[in-house]
């Protein structure tokens, strides 16, 4: 009976709002929330339950939309690229932090999807072919541009920033932090290694697993791990450089996802969770070895083994090269 009167309400307050159902929802739930505690929280818990559960068959429907397209219809093709269009966009966007570059290798990526699209035999990993599809665009530019490391906000970036930095947020901030971290996020994240970025953005924003990740870039997932531990780390230091603490990483990243996000997805965009940081206790340790600290604390070792014995400094040797040939193995191969 609740539900039935709950979804009433949501189809009349999209109605009435001119908004989606989604928005309806929302809306509705919102007001639940206020004047009815308790049935907001039952409601939450039961979309909750329907949001896991459904994606299945909606997953099911898209992948024979994906084998409709190989067979040469073309309004299923048309509904596939519209959305490859919404997902892809915000992607590349981040990677080159560029509006019309980004709109240009959508373009190109949309393109190959068309004419790729037949080599695609498992078409429930569409997303992960197309995104390692979109990655190999935007390397192929940058290698012929050779600017790697000069990417740079266009003034569209700086328009949007200004516009999200004007609105208000529960974020703990005053307007002058908010502004300074946004930049500061901005500068970090634009200095980082093609690589670097493309992990944190899949993880991040595209909530990617480390299998997937590991996929789209064609590593193996401990890999994938490392690769993130060193540019969640690279952005601590360079935040920290800016005088800002480790613990406002997460809002700091928050606030790059919303000044980065299309307008119908900004509110969603901003929510990183702590649990999307997490790398796991061994891929942290083999990340934390490439690190200044890693490196010092080498440095340290090798002065101590010069004080051991001959034969304590064989027993230490042996047990360094079993410990680097573990490193070594697990970083590139599957268990």
């Amino acid at each position: 009976m609740v539900l039935r009167i709950f979804w009433k309400e949501c189809d009349l307050e999209a109605k009435t709002a001119g908004e989606t159902p989604r928005e309806g929802v929302r809306a509705v739930l919102s007001l639940f929330f206020r004047s009815k505690p308790i049935i907001g929280v039952t409601l939450r818990l039961i979309l909750d339950y329907i949001e896991r559960v459904g994606p299945m068959d909606d997953n099911v429907g898209f992948v024979q939309l994906i084998r409709q397209a190989q067979q040469g219809n073309q309004q299923s093709m048309s509904r596939l690229a519209e959305a490859a269009e919404g997902r892809l966009f915000p992607y590349i966007y981040r990677l080159t932090l560029n509006h019309d570059l980004a709109q240009d290798l959508l373009q190109e990526t949309l393109l190959k999807m068309v004419e790729s699209l037949d080599e695609l035999k498992h078409a429930d990993r569409f997303w992960v072919w197309l995104f390692r599809t979109a990655l190999g665009q935007v390397q192929h530019h940058f290698r012929a541009q050779s600017r790697e490391h000069l990417v740079q906000m266009s003034a569209l970036s700086r328009e949007r920033l200004a516009e999200c930095l004007s609105q208000n947020r529960d974020d703990g901030l005053n307007d002058a932090m908010r502004k300074e971290l946004s930049e500061a996020i901005f500068r970090a994240i634009a200095r980082l290694r093609i690589g670097y970025r493309n992990v944190l953005i899949l993880r991040c924003f595209e909530q990617m697993s480390y299998a997937e990740i590991a996929t789209v870039m064609e590593c193996k997932e401990l890999r994938a791990r490392v690769l993130f531990f060193r540019a969640k780390h690279s952005l601590s230091r360079q935040l920290s450089q800016r005088g800002f603490s480790k613990a406002v990483l997460l809002v700091a990243l928050g606030l790059f996802g919303l000044a980065t996000a299309p307008a119908k997805g900004a509110s969603a965009a901003g929510a990183v969770t702590s649990a999307s940081l997490d790398v796991g206790l061994f891929a942290a340790l083999v990340g934390a070895a490439g690190t200044r600290l890693g490196i010092a604390f080498a440095g340290a070792a090798a002065a101590l083994l010069v004080s051991l014995t001959l034969e304590e400094f064989l027993i230490a040797f042996v047990f360094f090269c079993f410990a680097s040939i573990c490193f070594v193995t697990a970083l590139y191969t599957e268990w």
